[in-house]
């Protein structure tokens, strides 16, 4: 399960740089950020066809965000058994530890100075 889980992240975290660069590259209604870097990068590398293919590349890649997220959530929230368990850790009672005898003073703590009788 842990193989799946990193697989997953590692193909979110390539998804998202990737998202994050089509989108920066993109020209918005007011220019956007790619205005403010010289202006619409699609268009002058792909010609003006490109930004509906930058649009359409968006979809697909913030669908393929949005499925990979909901992936990985699914598989966190399984639980995970040990294989080579031949019983449940629930069954297994704790042993709690034994109580002194009445009457019989407890031990001091570990690290704790001795203390000395009065006589």
């Amino acid at each position: 399960m842990t193989v799946w889980v990193g697989i997953t992240t590692f193909l979110l975290v390539l998804v998202t740089l990737a998202l994050i660069g089509l989108i920066l590259i993109q020209r918005g209604k007011g220019g956007g950020l790619a205005g403010a870097f010289g202006g619409g990068g699609v268009e002058q590398a792909f010609g003006t066809h490109a930004t509906t293919l930058a649009q359409k590349a968006t979809w697909v890649l913030g669908t393929i965000f949005m499925v990979l997220t909901i992936f990985l959530g699914i598989i966190w929230q399984r639980p995970v058994t040990p294989v080579s368990a031949s019983t449940p850790a629930a069954s297994v009672p704790a042993q709690a530890p034994a109580a002194p005898a009445p009457g019989t003073p407890a031990a001091p703590p570990a690290g704790a100075p001795a203390q000395e009788n009065p006589k």
